[in-house]
Parts: structure tokens; sequence; C-alpha cells
């Protein structure tokens, strides 16, 4: 096993704080430079620098983010980790494709996300990378966080731990719990499929669970 390293922060579930209202800048009149930046092709929404960005959009745009929090409830920390991630750990298109299987229940709330982030894709390549994704796209390995599982602590990540206790039985929390932190004595294939055996009734927490593990261990 690696020696214990320190552990990064984890993602924010909170909304930046509110900021006052600037007043808009008067019309200039002498001539400004424009220089056009060229747009990858793997870029698929208006925002260069995306996780700075959309916390700008966030602090614009409040009300509309806090009705996405009212309508996500108990999903709205799982939400904002993929919302802030940066686009060097998660492409554009994985991106919208999270965040649109989230909001797809609410098609107002989706085109207005879309609108605000400057959305360039198509809806049917979207919908194409999804039937990829479920085809075949491999599943993060859990067994790769078992050399730092003090990152996987409840001080970090309190609402999964919460939305554990809230989904199981105290038996079955008590049980996976002790599988998670207490199963050193077996290899590393015999403990993934037993976590994932025992979360399989409770798929939104094996997603959770595989999220905070790819985030701990991208480096």
């Amino acid at each position: 096993m690696e020696s214990p390293s320190k552990r990064k922060g984890s993602v924010t579930f909170d909304l930046p704080p509110p900021q006052e209202e600037e007043e808009l800048l008067s019309p200039c009149t002498h001539t400004i430079d424009i220089h056009a930046q060229s747009v990858p092709d793997t870029m698929l929404v208006a925002l260069f620098d995306r996780d700075r960005e959309i916390k700008e959009l966030v602090e614009h745009n409040k009300s509309f983010f806090l009705s996405l929090k009212s309508f996500l409830n108990d999903k709205w920390p799982r939400f904002e980790n993929t919302l802030y991630v940066p686009r060097s750990q998660m492409s554009d298109i994985e991106w919208i494709t999270r965040i649109s299987k989230a909001l797809k229940p609410v098609p107002p709330l989706l085109e207005k996300f879309k609108e605000l982030v400057g959305y360039l894709g198509e809806d049917d390549s979207q919908g194409k990378y999804e039937e990829e994704e479920e085809e075949g796209q491999p599943k993060v390995e859990l067994a790769r966080i078992r050399d730092r599982l003090d990152r996987l602590s409840r001080e970090a990540y309190p609402q999964f731990y919460i939305n554990c206790e809230q989904a199981m039985s105290k038996n079955e929390y008590d049980a996976f719990i002790h599988t998670l932190f207490h199963t050193a004595e077996i290899d590393d294939a015999t403990w993934e499929k037993k976590i994932r055996e025992q979360l399989k009734p409770w798929q939104n927490i094996l997603e959770q669970l595989e999220e905070i593990v790819a985030y701990e261990i991208d480096e």
C-alpha cells in the first residue's frame, strides 16, 4: 500500500455567498480591439475556464440555481460536485450528459441551463454519447481508494453517509461501513465485488461513491 498522502479538499456543497450587483458601465466611444480565441472541437459550452466561469454564473443567476437546488433536493450535493469539476477532469460532453440526466424530468430547467452555459452541441450527439456510455464505459475501480480510505471520512462527505443511513436499515448500513473500512484482510477484487453487491439495491448511492472515489484518486 502507498503511504498515506495529504488529502485534498473535498468539493464544497454550498452556493457561493451573495455579492452586490455592480452598475453597468457606460458605453465606450473609443474603438476596442477584440481578439478572437479558437474553440477546440471538444469544447461544447461557451466557458473557456469552465469551473471558474460556472461559479460566476451561479453568483449572477442565484434564483435559477436555487430552483435547481430545490428540485434536486438531496441530489444537489452530487449535482454540485459535477457542476464545479474542472474540464481537465471531466470533458464537456460527459459534463453536459450528467447534468442533462439530472435535469431530464424538468426540460425547462435543462433548456435554461444550456442557454446559460452557451451549449454548442446537439442533443442527438449527446444521446449517442449516452448510448456508448451505457454500453461499455469502464466503471470506476473502487479498490483504488483502499490505500487512502481516510479520504472517505464522514467529515469529508457528510451528505453521502446521511444518504446511506436514510436508504438502508441499521444492519445494512453497519455491514456496508464494516466492508468499506474494516476488511483489510480480503483482496481488492473481493472487496470491490462485496461493496458493489451491498450497494446493488441503491444504484444512486453506488454512483455517488464512484464519483467520490474518481475525484479522490485523481491526483
